[in-house]
């Protein structure tokens, strides 16, 4: 797959889960992602690429799902972690593990944790390093850590 969610044969495109990408999220491993955002972020470049416009697939990969009084929402792809925090207490009924690598914050796992999963989207998306202290502290959001570093 090339940007533009073009295959080998420039004139076919393909998206969604069946779509093998390159993923700057995956260290620029190729991926297929199975989501519905995912392939309805692809079909919009393929639109803009249609129409002209130059576009390629870089969205920030996210999942949830509601499993009866939980709900788990991902950000990013953990794969190639290296270390993880746990932010609040399971016991408490919400919390987030976030993955880091090499300090860079790449992903969220958060169950019942909906302020840290939209507030952690942004560090994912930067990859910013902030220290692991900070990040377990439920007493500073998450998107201040964002904002503290210019994201």
């Amino acid at each position: 797959m090339i940007p533009a969610c073009r295959t080998s044969l420039s004139d076919i495109f393909a998206v969604g889960d069946c779509a093998l990408h390159e993923s700057g999220f995956a260290q620029g491993a190729e991926i297929r992602l199975e989501s519905v955002q995912n392939a309805a972020d692809m079909a919009g470049v393929v639109v803009k690429t249609l129409m002209g416009e130059t576009a390629s697939y870089d969205a920030v990969p996210w999942f949830w799902s509601n499993q009866y009084d939980l709900k788990l929402q991902t950000v990013g792809l953990a794969s190639g972690y290296d270390e993880t925090v746990v932010r609040g207490h399971p016991s408490e009924g919400g919390f987030s593990v976030i993955y880091l690598r090499d300090g860079q914050v790449i992903a969220l796992d958060c169950v019942n944790a909906v302020r840290d999963y939209v507030q952690g989207r942004a560090l994912v998306a930067s990859q910013i390093g902030i220290s692991r202290d900070l990040l377990a502290d439920v007493s500073i959001p998450l998107k201040s850590h964002a904002i503290m570093q210019g994201g």
